[in-house]
């Protein structure tokens, strides 16, 4: 249960989670939106680590509050960590115009970076796709052996990135 550190107004308030508390579980209805103050995070999505955040400033729980549906991740202090706890996010939009403006520059960043990695993958399935054929067809188990290595090193690869992110 997070400790309430301060109410900024019937709005806002800061709000602090220790270690191993959950800030926000995943399949609940979204309640409002946290913004890192200080701390550190852990995002995971049933059950798979996605993601280690520590930037202050970086928004949890906003797909969720902007779309009032049920929370798709769950986030974890892995640090005593504090929080601008925003209940409801349409009303702080129209009271601070400029937070509406940086939520939106964030998602738009997050959907290109999301474009860019569909294309990186989609051209690897392809070419494993196609590497796989031509092995299947020369009975060649060695290929299909390293296609198995490079795609397991792909998905290590994108984990160990998230992690340090």
């Amino acid at each position: 249960m997070p400790e309430v550190k301060e109410i900024l107004d019937d709005n806002r308030k800061i709000v602090e989670f220790k270690s191993g508390e959950v800030v926000i579980q995943e399949g609940t209805m979204a309640d409002g939106l946290y913004v890192l103050m200080n701390g550190k995070v852990e995002v995971s999505v049933k059950g798979t680590k996605i993601a280690s955040i520590a930037t202050k400033g970086a928004f949890l729980g906003e797909i969720a509050s902007l779309l009032r549906c049920r929370r798709i991740a769950t986030v974890v202090a892995s640090e005593t960590s504090k929080f601008l706890f925003i209940e409801n996010i349409t009303r702080h939009f129209e009271e601070h115009t400029s937070s509406a403006l940086t939520i939106a520059q964030t998602l738009a960043s997050r959907i290109m970076d999301m474009n860019q990695k569909i294309i990186y993958y989609q051209k690897e399935i392809e070419s494993w796709i196609k590497k796989g054929k031509d092995a299947l067809v020369g009975n060649d188990a060695a290929t299909l052996q390293n296609l198995l290595l490079d795609m397991q090193k792909i998905l290590v690869d994108e984990r160990v990135h998230k992690e340090k992110a």
